[in-house]
C-alpha cells in the first residue's frame, strides 16, 4: 500500500452541492457536539428544540445554521488516498475529524412522489487565519476517509462556538395574540384579569371595572417578556429554585391555550431577579426584576379610576339623594329639568310622617354647566388614588343613581366625605373607593343651581 503525504489541492467550491437538498424544505437539524445530540424540528413553520429537551427556538437561528451549512466553501482539499491506514488515520485524527467535533445533518421533508433528502457535515478543528476542517458525512452508510477540506470557519463559530442555549427563545409567552385572562397567584393572594372583546374586568379580589390602558400594558408587557437566561436544563431537584412548590404562578389564556409561569426564589441575597420555569418545559430560567414588575402590577394601577363607567349621552334622568334633599333632573331637547322633594330627617317635627312618604316636590330649572360638572365628576374624572374597602356608610352625604330612556337603573354611586383627610370617596357597588381629594361635585339644590318654576 502506498506510504505518500496527504495531497492539497487548492479549489474554491462549495462543500455541498446546490442542488443536494433544498433549504425551504428542510424540516429537522441534527446537532452533534459534546457527546450531546441536538435536534431541532419544524412544527407548523416554527423550530422547536425537541432533544435534550423540549424549548421553542429562534427561526432565525435555525435559518443562520442552514444557510451556512450550504455556504459553507472548501478553499483546499487534503488528499489521504495515497497514504497508508495509520497515516490516514492520524491525519483525520489531527484535523479533529476522528472522531469529528461536531456533526450537523440536514433533513429534507420529501416532496410528493421523491424520497426525502439529507445531508451530513463532520466538523473537525478550527486553524488559523479563519479556517477550519470538514468533511461531508456519511452517504448511504459509508465515510469516505479518502478525503476531507479545508474551508472558511464560519459555520464553526456558529455551530461549535456558541452555546447552544443561544439558539432558544427567551420569550416567556411564545407568540402570544389575544390575551383573554391572566391570573396571579402568591401565598393567601389572587388577582384574575378578564378581557371579553374590549371590555375588561378584574374578578379577584374584587369584582371590578379595569382601566382598559393599563390592562394593555399589561398584555404588552406579557407579550415582551423575556427571560435573561437559561440557569438548568432538567434539575434534579426543582425545591432549589423555590419552584417545587413554586412561591406564585401566573396564567395566561389565549384562546383554547393556557400557559403558566411558575416563579420561584431570589437567584441569590439580595438580588430581585428570580428563578422561573414555563409549564410543560424542564428548564429551570432566569427571571429579570425589571421583566417581573410590569407583568405584576398592583391591584390599584389596574382598577379604573372613574366612579362610572356609563356615558353621559346614554343617562336620561339623574337621581341624587342628598342629606334631607331627593334631586331629580331630567333630560329634555332643550336641557334638563328638575324637581326637587324635601324630606324632614327629624322625627321629632313630624311624628306622623313616615319616611317612606315622598313629600310634593318643587319643579324647576338648574344650571346645565352645573349638570355638567357633575357627569364629568362622575363618568370622565379619574381619582387620585383607589383603595379596596369597603364603603363607610358612616360618612356617606349622598347617592347618585343614573337611570336610561326605559326608566332602568344604569349605575349608582355613593358619596362619602371621610372625616379623617376630608377626602371625597366615590363607590359604585364593587368595593373600591375612588379618593379624590378635591373635585368639582354640586350635589345640592343650592350647587346645581336649582331655581323654582
Amino acid at each position: 500500500m502506498a506510504n505518500g503525504p496527504a495531497l492539497a489541492t487548492s479549489t474554491r467550491a462549495p462543500l455541498i452541492a446546490s442542488d443536494a437538498i433544498d433549504a425551504d424544505r428542510v424540516n429537522e437539524i441534527v446537532l452533534e457536539r459534546d457527546g450531546t445530540v441536538y435536534r431541532f424540528e419544524r412544527q407548523d413553520g416554527s423550530w422547536l428544540q425537541t432533544a435534550p429537551i423540549l424549548h421553542a427556538v429562534e427561526n432565525w437561528s435555525m435559518r443562520q445554521l442552514i444557510g451556512r451549512v450550504l455556504k459553507t466553501v472548501s478553499v483546499r482539499t487534503v488528499d489521504l488516498s495515497t497514504s497508508d491506514g495509520d497515516a490516514r488515520a492520524k491525519s483525520l485524527v489531527q484535523a479533529g475529524l476522528s472522531p469529528p467535533s461536531g456533526r450537523i445533518e440536514l433533513k429534507e421533508q420529501a416532496a410528493a412522489g421523491a424520497a426525502a433528502r439529507s445531508v451530513t457535515i463532520d466538523l473537525g478543528r478550527r486553524s488559523l487565519a479563519g479556517r477550519a476542517y470538514a468533511r461531508v458525512g456519511a452517504q448511504d452508510g459509508k465515510v469516505d476517509d479518502t478525503h476531507y477540506q479545508v474551508v472558511d470557519s464560519e459555520l464553526h463559530e456558529f455551530a461549535l462556538g456558541r452555546d447552544p442555549k443561544e439558539f432558544r427563545r427567551r420569550d416567556l409567552f411564545i407568540d402570544l395574540k389575544d390575551v383573554d385572562r391572566v391570573a396571579f397567584r402568591s401565598t393567601g393572594n389572587e388577582l384574575v384579569l378578564t378581557r371579553q372583546g374590549k371590555v375588561f374586568r378584574l374578578e379577584s379580589p374584587v369584582k371590578t371595572r379595569v382601566d382598559r390602558v393599563q390592562a394593555e400594558e399589561l398584555f404588552d408587557a406579557l407579550r415582551r417578556a423575556k427571560s435573561s437566561g437559561f440557569v438548568s436544563d432538567k434539575p434534579a431537584e426543582l425545591a432549589a429554585y423555590g419552584l417545587s412548590p413554586a412561591m406564585a404562578t401566573l396564567e395566561v389564556d389565549s384562546g383554547s391555550t393556557r400557559r403558566t409561569l411558575l416563579i420561584g426564589d431570589t437567584v441569590s441575597i439580595g438580588a430581585q431577579d428570580r428563578f422561573g420555569m414555563l409549564d410543560g418545559t424542564s428548564t429551570v430560567v432566569r427571571l429579570p426584576a425589571a421583566v417581573l414588575a410590569p407583568i405584576f402590577p398592583r391591584v390599584e394601577r389596574l382598577i379604573d379610576a372613574v366612579a362610572s363607567a356609563i356615558r353621559p349621552r346614554d343617562i336620561a334622568a339623574i337621581e341624587i339623594a342628598v342629606g334631607a334633599q331627593h334631586i331629580t333632573l331630567r333630560r329634555e331637547t332643550s336641557g334638563w329639568t328638575a324637581s326637587v322633594a324635601t324630606h324632614d330627617l327629624n322625627p321629632a317635627t313630624s311624628p306622623t310622617t313616615s319616611p317612606a312618604t315622598s313629600p310634593a316636590s318643587i319643579a324647576g330649572t338648574i344650571d346645565l354647566d352645573a349638570t355638567d360638572r357633575l357627569l364629568k365628576a362622575l363618568t370622565e374624572t379619574r381619582a387620585a388614588s383607589v383603595e379596596l374597602s369597603a364603603f363607610p356608610a358612616s360618612d356617606s352625604v349622598a347617592t347618585v343613581t343614573f337611570l336610561g330612556f326605559a326608566s332602568e337603573p344604569l349605575d349608582t354611586v355613593r358619596i362619602a366625605r371621610r372625616g379623617a383627610d376630608s377626602k371625597t370617596l366615590l363607590e359604585n357597588g364593587d368595593g373600591v373607593l375612588r379618593v379624590h381629594g378635591s373635585i368639582d361635585l354640586p350635589l345640592t339644590a343650592e350647587e346645581l343651581g336649582f331655581h323654582a318654576k
